[in-house]
């Protein structure tokens, strides 16, 4: 049985669900970024406030019906974000999220590994037409994480799975390989992110397939490879907030470029700027010459390698 998380009184959604009275009910969405940002959106045709709290009236949602089960299976539904009518003015259409549009926005990966929470307010339908309906009480009804995002320029359908998914995890979680299990920058590396991270300006337009352009990085500084597997993120210009992972970066005197795996969403112009960050390929070398960290190093370089002796 579902516990109430707000009532109006002591024991009044109770009452409210056990009378006769016909039942409204709406979807509340709280998405909370792995940033720290929250989004909080109403499910119905209004704001909605209840106990200090606001839900905006956000984008169009509908959600699938929710599977839950006894025991231990991983439970899910799709939440469906589409683009809102139009026959709304332009002002409440352009919706964004840190000045990205948001179906494009979520398309580049943004609500990637944020957390749901969903609840649902109910009052009786009579109230429902009421400018922010008289709430009786609210029942939270999911709880989890968007773990696949797919769709289209009209439409995306988020993947959300329970908490249970994080137990298909590997066991035993220590394994012996010569490639270090940490991820860089993480509690267990603690090699600080904001230290090796610094800014720069693209001195060229990027190529054709926006993967591709010259950087203003010291190559006495920052030699060839430095950032690679790193990420790049614009601060400034059409891309701005944008971030790849960087494939390739060379300096030299021939020229200086970063050539990312997949294209920016829009061009690259001289002048924009951007923020970069070396990458790790996991190695002892890497990690000794590059961040100076090996005593934090917990691959197993020199274990011998799975042989068969005939």
């Amino acid at each position: 049985m579902r516990t109430p998380s707000w009532e109006k009184t002591p024991g009044a959604l109770t009452e409210l669900l056990n009378s006769k009275t016909e039942l409204g009910c709406i979807d509340l969405y709280t998405f909370t970024l792995p940033g720290g940002q929250v989004l909080r959106w109403a499910g119905g045709d209004q704001d909605v406030t209840v106990n200090g709290t606001t839900w905006t009236l956000g984008p169009g949602l509908t959600r699938s019906r929710m599977r839950l089960s006894v025991g231990i299976e991983v439970d899910g539904m799709d939440v469906t974000v589409f683009e809102l009518p139009a026959d709304l003015d332009e002002e409440e259409r352009a919706m964004q999220i840190n000045g990205t549009p948001l179906l494009a926005y979520i398309a580049r990966g943004g609500l990637e590994h944020a957390r749901l929470e969903l609840q649902r307010a109910f009052l009786p339908e009579a109230d429902m037409a009421q400018l922010n309906p008289p709430v009786v009480g609210i029942l939270v009804w999911f709880t989890g994480r968007v773990a696949t995002t797919k769709g289209d320029r009209t439409q995306q359908v988020l993947g959300i799975k329970s908490d249970t998914e994080q137990l298909d995890v590997m066991v035993p979680a220590e394994v012996y390989q010569p490639g270090c299990p940490n991820t860089l920058y993480d509690a267990a590396c603690g090699v600080s992110r904001d230290a090796k991270t610094v800014s720069s300006v693209a001195n060229t337009a990027g190529d054709a397939t926006r993967t591709r352009f010259g950087h203003g990085l010291a190559a006495n500084l920052y030699a060839s490879g430095y950032f690679d597997l790193g990420v790049v993120r614009f601060l400034t210009g059409p891309n701005a907030g944008q971030g790849r992972t960087v494939k390739r970066h060379t300096a030299g005197a021939g020229g200086s470029e970063l050539v990312v795996l997949q294209p920016f969403p829009f061009p690259i112009a001289p002048g924009d700027s951007f923020a970069i960050y070396p990458g790790c390929d996991k190695t002892q070398s890497t990690c000794t010459k590059k961040f100076n960290n090996v005593i934090r190093f917990r691959g197993k370089p020199y274990v011998p390698a799975a042989e068969t002796v005939m």
